[in-house]
């Protein structure tokens, strides 16, 4: 009998242990604690991969990985979801690394994450862009499948607005150029290849 109740009791810990899987593109509103927004439907695999184009002369090399991300609330309650998560990797025309993210890929702070629906224009998907050394600078990459194979992907920089001065950033007078905007060593548009 003793065997009985501890396996019961075993049992019910599990139970209300579990945790709550849903569809990705479920509504995070009232959200369970616990709840994994999973990519049952693999919506996400396209994406994955080590891309890769060119722009002036330079080559473009962007690694995405699908992780499992944990978002935690002040109150102690959270949710895991599926997400895309990159680093970049920057070749000059003469061969010289400019920007190497990819060797060191930070998956708790990359700099692309998504992938998120557009609100402009409707119904299209982005990544985020959030580049190092940039003063909390961001983007967003429009990102579209060109196609049907899913081998290659065009990319739209849209800078996101935000105030920073030369009194919250340090480096501000080195990343920004009169009259053109931030330096974001990332192309307004580029197509890249899946490797």
């Amino acid at each position: 009998m003793k065997k009985i109740i501890i396996i019961f009791l075993l049992f019910c810990i599990n139970f209300i242990n579990a945790q709550q899987t849903l569809p990705l593109n479920t509504p995070k509103i009232d959200i369970p604690n616990g709840a994994y927004y999973k990519d049952l439907d693999g919506e996400l695999d396209p994406y994955v991969g080590a891309w890769k184009g060119t722009w002036d002369g330079k080559t473009l090399y962007l690694e995405l990985k699908k992780i499992k991300k944990r978002y935690m609330s002040n109150d102690g309650t959270y949710y895991d979801s599926d997400k895309i998560v990159g680093e970049r990797k920057l070749v000059s025309s003469n061969g010289t690394i400019e920007i190497d993210r990819i060797s060191n890929f930070d998956q708790n702070a990359p700099e692309f994450y998504g992938i998120y629906p557009t609100r402009k224009p409707l119904g299209q998907k982005s990544l985020f862009f959030q580049p190092k050394n940039m003063c909390n600078k961001t983007a967003d990459l429009i990102i579209i499948f060109t196609n049907s194979q899913k081998t290659q992907i065009s990319l739209e920089l849209i800078e996101n607005p935000v105030t920073i001065s030369d009194i919250t950033c340090p480096n501000y007078n080195q990343l920004v150029e009169p009259g053109k905007g931030w330096r974001f060593n990332f192309p307004k548009d580029i197509v890249l290849t899946k490797q």
